[in-house]
């Protein structure tokens, strides 16, 4: 899982870079995603540590709280693009849809 979390991160990471390379003509804008980012990334810290906090007695603790991760991270994946690298008409995007499975 722990490998899968990691893949899970290299492709949000290649989202997040496509949108600032998107708007690197706008200061203002790349801060805000940048700051999004850094405020989703201290989210996730909390809401999957809770999580692992939940199941810290049993062994499925460390399972539990990288699914939680990975769910994330492909939720924040397809937020990244949905904000960021579509158009609001039937444009195609600058990258495809990500699985959220």
């Amino acid at each position: 899982m722990a490998e899968q979390l990691e893949q899970q991160e290299v492709e949000m990471q290649h989202y997040l870079a496509e949108a600032i390379a998107r708007y690197a003509d706008d200061k203002m804008i790349v801060e805000s995603i940048e700051k999004a980012q850094q405020s989703w990334l201290s989210y996730r810290q909390e809401q999957c540590g809770s999580i692992y906090t939940i199941w810290r007695d049993g062994t499925i603790r460390s399972i539990m709280g990288l699914s939680c991760s990975l769910r994330m991270a492909k939720l924040r994946t397809h937020q990244i693009w949905h904000s960021y690298l579509t158009y609001m008409d039937n444009s195609p995007s600058f990258l495809p849809e990500p699985e959220i499975e």
